[in-house]
Parts: structure tokens; sequence; C-alpha cells
């Protein structure tokens, strides 16, 4: 009986110890969460934060679907070295060491790391080092190497157990380089956006989602869950109207030029006349090292007096106010006419007199233009006025609206300003105190070649979401008509005339008709008397072709310093060159051979070899009715068959020099640059020879094609 009741006692004793002890613990609990709550939940949010995780930044592609620019995201790896367990670290600290030694980019063996690891451990745990909790391992890592350190010894157990550390980062990309660069903009961080990135910013940005952190050290933060846990959202995708293939064209053709002619800068614009697709927008500008590269959007933002180029606006304000027509006849005065106090030359001193204003049109005349002007609209307030009243007709007083942020809205002077003088109006007439953007200047050429119909210039066609949601944006009629059918009748043929006549006949085409105008601006008239050199900018601007325009296009080019300044000389030869090169590529646009007859095949030769791109092949051999067996490969191999010939693959292995060996020079250019290779070439015609032979390694080399 005493033993049991010394049993039941010691029971009594011990429950009531837990009672005690379970007391003090609820006492403590309370104690924290409500009299002590605020300043330990102060401290717990020093350590622990909620930080913005942006979604993956949407795609840009061209209408197409190629890709022009997108998010690639690269992974950063850190180890805690202190949350392992002794035992774990010990155990696999040698087999970790030794994939390090492998796979990261540091130069370092097996025996190095384990020792840097171990020493850093050991900081950590006696000195309570805050870097051996972040310790950073291999940097940029794509996703595929990220799995593969996943699976390393230690690192398989996670962020607990095993201290693998994982910060993930995005970087931007372009897959085609500087090529209309300005135009799709950039993603910065710290800086305003710009171009389509910018225009489009909270499209692309897509949800921004919330991560915790948490602080290991000052100013050291890392995840508290796997970052890889994270399925944030992804941007919207953006489908541009822009074409790779005539964007290089246009890269390339004006980069030359920009070159050739040492000019501070140049721009060039297509755009779609019927839809006002803008195709290709490039621009370069000259580097303090001396290189040009794409700076600034100067299609856009780089407001300027035309020049002869808005000589068509006041041709069409005389013919829409019924002063003119195209036999009217004006004396040029052999070239130099004086206006009030302001003396006025023409281009040359060419000594013509009575011309029409066709004629003068043709010659670009800027005596001639300005008198017609200075007659008709310089006599009254009112006059004064309908000239104004006229070009805001044409929608020339108002920004395009192309979906690009820092589009400068034109300048153009009103009769009521302080700065409106008696001059005024034979100056503006021919391109001067007034001004507007490469583009603004486009749009009217496009709109004369749209048969009066003004179309609003566009650069994004769709908006669409992974979800299946999309925003389609369809071509958009800014004004209707802009003038009447005569008006506009009389002016295209008027900038047929330039080029058959006047002062682009020497950039006539062998094998279409186009139209445009030429314009030389001077830029420092203000300063003339400085004893400085005459700077001027040199542009052309039309469409093409003429009896069907497909494509308006102008060219710009700022200050050229060598090989002539003039329009017709630095910008119209772009021009033409951007113009046969896509005449001779895209389908909508008529085939010269299509133009006249099928030529007599009676005694035609089957060809025994020939090779490029299939589409191409597949366009003559239709045409001068050949059967073949057509290619379901991009480029081909024409070869003699029983019946028919035989388009053959033609395969392009991406490391090494293929053979370009009977392809004409625009294909073999192509596929050579594309594959890295600089490109030198003499000769025309076809390849007949390679400085470099097939199925050489490709290490950046230039190689040398020559034609025959």
């Amino acid at each position: 009986m005493d033993k049991k009741n010394e049993l039941l006692l010691r029971v009594y004793i011990v429950l009531l110890m837990f009672i005690l002890f379970a007391l003090v613990i609820a006492i403590k609990i309370i104690n924290i969460n409500v009299i002590e709550g605020d300043k330990w939940r102060a401290k717990a949010e020093q350590n622990l934060k909620w930080i913005p995780v942006n979604a993956t930044r949407g795609d840009i592609y061209t209408e197409d679907g190629k890709l022009l620019s997108t998010s690639t995201t690269f992974f950063d790896v850190y180890m805690d070295l202190v949350s392992p367990k002794s035992e774990v670290f010990n155990k696999e600290i040698d087999s970790l060491s030794f994939y390090l030694a492998k796979y990261t980019d540091v130069k370092r063996s097996s025996a190095q790391w384990k020792q840097l690891l171990v020493k850093e451990r050991q900081a950590g745990k006696s000195w309570n080092k805050p870097g051996a909790r972040y310790f950073g391992i291999a940097k940029n890592l794509n996703f595929f190497q990220l799995q593969k350190f996943r699976q390393f010894p230690l690192f398989k157990r996670g962020q607990y157990s095993g201290g693998f550390i994982v910060k993930d980062k995005t970087v931007r990309t372009k897959p085609y380089g500087s090529l209309a660069e300005r135009t799709i903009g950039e993603d910065r961080e710290n800086a305003s956006k710009i171009g389509i990135e910018g225009y489009f910013d909270k499209q692309l940005t897509g949800i921004t989602e919330q991560k915790l952190m948490k602080q290991i050290g000052p100013g050291i933060w890392i995840p508290v869950y796997d970052p890889m846990d994270y399925t944030p959202h992804k941007g919207a995708n953006l489908i541009t109207t822009l074409d790779v293939g005539i964007q290089d064209i246009v890269n390339s053709e004006l980069l030359s030029a920009v070159k050739k002619h040492h000019a501070s800068a140049g721009t060039a614009v297509v755009m779609e006349v019927a839809t006002g697709k803008i195709k290709a927008i490039s621009n370069f500008k000259l580097n303090s090292n001396g290189s040009y590269a794409e700076l600034y959007n100067h299609a856009i933002g780089e407001r300027s007096e035309p020049g002869s180029t808005f000589k068509l606006a006041s041709v069409m304000a005389m013919l829409e106010a019924g002063y003119v027509n195209p036999q009217t006849e004006v004396d040029l005065e052999g070239g130099v006419k004086k206006f009030s106090d302001l003396w006025m030359h023409d281009s040359e001193r060419h000594g013509l007199r009575t011309v029409s204003l066709k004629t003068a049109f043709a010659k670009s005349s800027n005596v001639g233009i300005a008198k017609l002007a200075d007659q008709f609209f310089n006599r009254t307030n009112e006059t004064r006025s309908q000239y104004i009243g006229l070009l805001t007709q044409f929608g020339l007083d108002e920004a395009t609206g192309v979906e690009i942020i820092g589009e400068k809205a034109p300048f153009i002077k009103h009769p009521n300003d302080k700065n409106w003088y008696g001059t005024t109006i034979p100056w503006m007439s021919h391109g001067y105190e007034l001004e507007l953007t490469p583009l603004q200047i486009l749009n009217l050429y496009n709109t004369v070649a749209n048969d009066g119909k003004m179309m609003k210039p566009y650069l994004v066609s769709e908006i669409y979401e992974e979800d299946g949601n999309s925003m389609k944006f369809e071509p958009k009629v800014l004004k209707e008509k802009i003038a009447s059918d005569y008006t506009i009748s009389v002016v295209q043929d008027f900038l047929e005339e330039v080029v058959r006549t006047g002062t682009a006949k020497s950039l006539k085409s062998d094998f279409f008709d186009f139209a445009g105008k030429t314009g030389t601006a001077r830029v420092d008239y203000a300063n003339k008397n400085s004893g400085e050199a005459k700077k001027y900018n040199g542009s052309f601007v039309g469409y093409f072709p003429a009896e069907n325009p497909k494509y308006s296009c102008i060219v710009v080019i700022f200050e050229p310093k060598e090989d002539g300044f003039y329009g017709g000389t630095v910008a119209g030869p772009v021009f033409k060159e951007i113009a046969e090169q896509l005449y001779a590529t895209k389908k909508d646009l008529i085939h010269p051979m299509n133009k006249n007859e099928k030529p007599e095949l009676a005694n035609f030769q089957k060809p025994n070899y020939s090779t490029g791109f299939s589409e191409d092949l597949e366009v003559v051999l239709d045409y001068v009715g050949l059967k073949h067996e057509k290619s379901d490969y991009p480029w081909a191999i024409i070869a003699p068959g029983d019946e028919s010939l035989k388009m053959n693959a033609r395969k392009i292995k991406k490391a090494i020099v293929p053979s370009v060996e009977g392809m004409g020079l625009r294909d073999a250019t192509f596929i050579l640059e594309n594959l890295g290779l600089k490109v030198t070439s003499d000769g025309y015609g076809k390849v007949i020879a390679q400085s470099i032979k097939p199925g050489e390694k490709i290490t950046n080399q230039t190689i040398e094609i020559r034609l025959n």
C-alpha cells in the first residue's frame, strides 16, 4: 500500500510539473504574440520581405513569324554552405567538388574546390560570415545547364538540406542583332523604354507577382522558396508589320550609302501603299569612334526642313485651289530671283526662262515653284491662310500616330505668327521655314500613290496572349481623300516625269517605272557667311511600280561630306537599289518578265545545273513551262530528269562551310552571312569558285566568292 501511494505521488508530481511547464509555455506564447507581438513582428519583417517578380516579357515577331525580340532566362547558382548537416556535407563534398571542377568555367581542380568550400563553411559556422550562406558557384547558366547542376551531389538535396540556391534573371535578346534595332526598341530597367518595346510596354510586361525573400546577411537576400516553383504569367506577344527580308535590304543599302558619303546619319523607310504597314525602318548615326550604329530613330524623331520634296505639297495646293494646271507657264529667270530682300537660287544656273509648271517641277526649280506660290498665295492674309489650310487638308499639320514614343509633331507656320515674314510663302513652298519628319513626308507621297487616300502608318498588326486572347490592328484610314482626283492624277504624272526627264532621270530602272522626287535642303543657311563648309541633307522619296504602286519609300542622308550632296546623288541610288531588289524578290510585285509576251522556247535546252532558293527557281520554271518536281526544302539544285527537271534538296549545315557554286550572288551571300562568314565577291552571274572549301569548320572567316 505504501508503494502504491508512493507511485501515485510521483505521478502527481510529474503531472504537476507538466502542467506548470505548459502554463509557462502558454504565458510565453501570449507574451510574444500579444504583449510583445509588435516588437517581434517588426523584427521578422526586417528579415523577410516580398519583392515584385515580373512575368517573362512577351516576344516580338515579324509579320511572317520571324523572332525579332525575346526574353532569355539565365540562372546564377549559389550555395548555403552552413545549412547541410555535417555528416551529409562531409560525405558528399568530394563528389560535388569533382563535378564543379568539370562543369564550371572557373579554373579550379576538385581539390581546390573542396578546400575552398570547406574553408568557407567553417568561416560561416564559427565567425558567422554571411557570405558562406550565399557563396557564388556559377553564373549565367541556361535551363539545361541548370538541370545538370540540380543533379550534382549535395545540390540534389535542395535548398535546405543541400544548400542549393538558384537566382534567375531575364535578358532581352534580338536574334537579328542590330536589324531595326531602334524601331524594336529597348527594355531598360533604369531608363525610359524606347521603340515598340516602350510603346507596348504594358502589354509585353504581363502580370507582376510577388516572391518571398529572406535576409541572411547585410544586403544579402535569398528566395525562401525555389524560384523554379514560380510560374508567373507571360506577357503578351506582338506581331509587327516588319519584313526581315526588306529590312535586311534597306539596312545594307543605307549603311553602304552613309559610309560612302561620310554622312553624319541616314534613315530609310519602306511602307505598303494600300495599308500603311511599315515594312522596314533603318537608321544609322555616326559614332564618336567613327563607326555607324542605330543610335536614334531619325525617321520618327528627326524633324527638319525637308527641302524640295515639299514642292509636291505646294504644287498640290495650287492645283487644288484652281490657280494652275500642268501647262501653266512660269519664268525661271535663269535660276535666280530676289524676293523682297532675299535672293533665291536654283541648284544650278541652268539659264532656263519660260517653262511649264510640269517642267519646273521635274527640274526641281526653287524659283519656278516659289514664284507661282508667291503670286497666288502671298497676296493677302486670306490667301496666305488658304495655303496653310490646304496643307492642313493634306494632313501635314499632324503627327502620323505611329506606335513609337517620341514622334515629333510637324512645325508649320501660320500668318499670325510673330516669325511670319513677307518671304515666308516663297520659302515654305520649296521646303524651308517648316519642319517635318521623314515618315510624315513619306506619308504624303504614300497617299498620292494610294490615289489620295491617307492611311495611318503602323508597326504592330496583332497582340496575342498565350491563353488565346488577341487583339488585331487593321489598316486605318486617316483621310478618305486629301485632294481631288484631278489634283492627284496630275501630281502622279509630275512625279513620274521627275524620273523620266527631271532631276532623277539618271536613276531610271531598266525593269520597271517608279515615281518620286529629289530633295536637297541646306541645313546651315542661317550661318552662310561663317566661312565653314556648307551642310546639306539629301533625300529621295517616291513609290514603285509607278503604274500599280505597291511600296513607298523615303531615303534621307544627313550631312554627306564625300561624293556629292544632292538628293539625286546620295539618296536616289539607295531608293533605286531598294526598289530593284524588292522587285526581283517579292512575288506581290509584277515581275519584269511578265510584262512582255513569253519568249519562243522551241529550241530551248534544259538547264543541266543550277542552284538557288526553291521558290525563285519554281517561278522561273513555271513561267517558261518546263515540267519539274518541286522541292520541300528551301534551297534546291536543278538536275535533269527523264521526263522533267528535278529539284533536289540542297541542305545547309550550320557549322560547316557549304558549297555555293551555281548560286547567284544574292542567295550565296544570304546563306554564307547567316552562317557567320564575312563575304567578298568578284564578278557577275553565278558562283564558279569559293576561297574556302566546302566542309571546313566555320570560325568567323572571310570567304571570297568568284562569279562568272
